[in-house]
């Protein structure tokens, strides 16, 4: 069996496997389904390519400096598994999983995405996907919060909350929905992502029957994240949206994503009703705003410095630990902003080491990634750019990459706009069309195209 084959299939079931959990929730096995199928692509991955010198060609895309910074970090994450103030190895094995298992994912899609056509057949694939994710999700907010639960099982109970807004009743308030996902807050980082798809789809598509369909999803996708109830997954478009502008050399397309999702917006109110927004109105708070981003997140780490200069060990800050050591034990903390998670399970050098790689990745994206690409290739990197460095600049406040879905889509993204970007340079030097060659054992440079 190819895995090329396969690949595909890790992020679909990325977007079902958190609601297969709850559906067979008290079982821990199905927490581990999505694992299986990746270890299983990475195995024949390893015995069907030259891993090392498909390593070699995302070490040059990278960059020596970010790389070594990368190895760095990882290092630091493997002392940290065995690090005395943890209750046992164990916890520190299952910290390393969370935290890196989902980054070799960037080579293999640096690997898949030999042609930019192939590259939308996947987007394409997750789009489509997403469409009857986003309807199912949708379905749940109008038939409310017991839905899911009489339906499919009392283990959705855990993940079904109801949105708090302040100064109305229950009859005003609304599920927040989790369409198939874990909890509504992996559904809302799953549709940041997936608005920036449809968005490259949208202006890579030459005919205009076409760019109707993706703009259809954009604006379904829209419509769901108000039904999240997400107050930061509706930040994080607006920003995506802002970045997309800045990147773009056209200002009409830039116009069109914030036209096409201003309107998704002021209908998606209008349809949802005043629940809805009178959530989303306490964004316009921004002291209330600043207070759970600005000001909690240097208060954390601050203290954390503090308490474990050094870390408290890999899987101290995963939700995942409560499995090993219970949901009341004192040796795994919930904490919800990615700089106090580093600094607890790695301690302030890893710290260092990964803002020091993310930092120094994006510059070599926007200076070397960016700028070269011819417009096929600009209109497919643009949007997935955007999400990419919108979620490396969030980094520093809020969450990280080592949550579904964002742990499996968020490096396989990064590995593809390496790649689009190395065929599109080569593409320029040798003015010819793009090849499907697979590269050999003893190739050190990106495919020449």
């Amino acid at each position: 069996m190819s895995w090329r084959r396969v690949f595909p299939l890790i992020f679909l079931f990325a977007c079902v496997d958190g609601f297969i959990s709850n559906w067979l929730y008290p079982a821990r096995l199905p927490l581990l389904y999505r694992d299986f199928l990746v270890l299983g692509v990475y195995l024949l991955f390893i015995g069907q390519e030259p891993v090392g010198a498909w390593i070699g060609q995302l070490r040059e895309r990278v960059g020596r400096g970010p790389w070594l910074l990368l190895m760095s970090f990882m290092l630091v994450g493997l002392l940290q598994i065995f690090n005395p103030l943890l209750p046992s190895v164990l916890v520190g094995l299952l910290g390393f999983k969370v935290l890196f298992f989902y980054w070799p994912l960037a080579l293999l899609a640096y690997a898949y995405v030999d042609t930019l056509e192939r590259v939308r057949v996947l987007f394409k694939t997750i789009v489509y996907f997403s469409v009857l994710i986003n309807l199912f999700g949708l379905y749940q907010f109008w038939q409310g919060p017991e839905f899911l639960i009489t339906t499919f099982g009392p283990g959705f109970e855990r993940a079904t909350i109801i949105a708090h807004i302040e100064g109305f009743g229950a009859e005003e308030s609304f599920l927040r929905v989790i369409g198939t996902f874990a909890s509504s807050g992996q559904f809302s980082q799953f549709l940041a992502m997936n608005a920036m798809l449809c968005v490259a789809l949208l202006f890579s598509s030459a005919r205009k029957r076409v760019r109707l369909v993706f703009s259809g999803c954009a604006a379904l996708t829209f419509l769901t994240m108000l039904a999240t109830g997400s107050r930061g997954g509706l930040l994080i478009l607006v920003l995506e949206a802002i970045a997309f502008g800045i990147l773009h050399r056209r200002v009409r397309r830039a116009v069109v994503v914030a036209s096409l999702a201003t309107i998704s917006l002021y209908f998606g109110f209008q349809w949802l009703g005043e629940g809805v927004i009178a959530r989303f109105e306490s964004l316009r708070d921004v002291e209330m705003v600043r207070h759970r981003t600005f000001e909690t997140t240097p208060a954390m780490f601050s203290d954390l410095v503090k308490e474990y200069p050094l870390g408290h060990g890999l899987g101290s800050g995963s939700t995942a630990s409560r499995h090993i050591l219970g949901e009341d034990s004192t040796d795994w903390q919930l904490v919800e902003n990615n700089p106090s998670k580093l600094q607890l399970e790695t301690g302030i050098l890893g710290v260092i080491f990964f803002y020091l790689f993310v930092m120094t990745l994006s510059m070599r994206w926007i200076r070397k990634w960016h700028k070269p690409l011819d417009r096929a290739t600009f209109d497919v990197v643009a949007p997935i750019a955007a999400y990419c460095l919108t979620k490396f600049a969030l980094s520093f406040v809020t969450g990280g990459f080592d949550s579904p879905p964002a742990s499996v889509f968020f490096w396989a993204l990064v590995g593809i706009v390496a790649r689009l970007s190395a065929a599109s340079n080569a593409s320029r030097r040798v003015n010819c069309g793009w090849h499907q060659k697979r590269v050999q054992p003893h190739a050190t440079r990106p495919i020449s195209t």
